[in-house]
């Protein structure tokens, strides 16, 4: 899914930009935003610009639980800028949107985040309530 480490990022960025102009159709350019993602992710000091990919392509396909899933396993080393990206799905899904299962996908994804933190019990718990009521 990801990009590969011997892959030089100028050339998996471009490769994944010339796939974002050349998409015809939603899921070709989520797709290929989340290349980018993944290259941008796997680069030092990136993850802000990974995040942004991720978000881009999420917006295109609101209810993909699948987009948000693979934006978690990219920036799972990146725990600040997955949990800013997380928030960011939550609060741009529109209401109309059939999201419930990228919903929810958000939230496991921002209860590991705050489980792995012993400070932010409290959230993992707020969370962890919030995604029982969805069930």
């Amino acid at each position: 899914m990801g990009r590969k480490r011997n892959v030089p990022l100028g050339a998996a960025l471009k490769a994944a930009r010339a796939k974002i102009e050349g998409a015809k159709t939603d899921e070709e350019k989520a797709n290929a935003l989340c290349e980018a993602a993944d290259a941008c992710a796997l680069a030092f000091g990136r993850s802000e610009a990974a995040a942004s990919y991720y978000l881009r392509a999420m917006r295109l396909i609101p209810a993909s639980a699948e987009l948000v899933e693979r934006a978690i396993q990219g920036l799972e080393h990146r725990p600040r800028a997955l949990e800013s990206l997380l928030w960011r799905k939550l609060g741009a899904d529109p209401e109309h949107a059939p999201s419930l299962e990228a919903t929810r996908a958000a939230l496991v994804g921002l209860e590991k985040i705050y489980r792995a933190r012993p400070r932010h019990a409290v959230r993992a718990r707020a969370v962890d309530r919030i995604l029982t009521q969805l069930k």
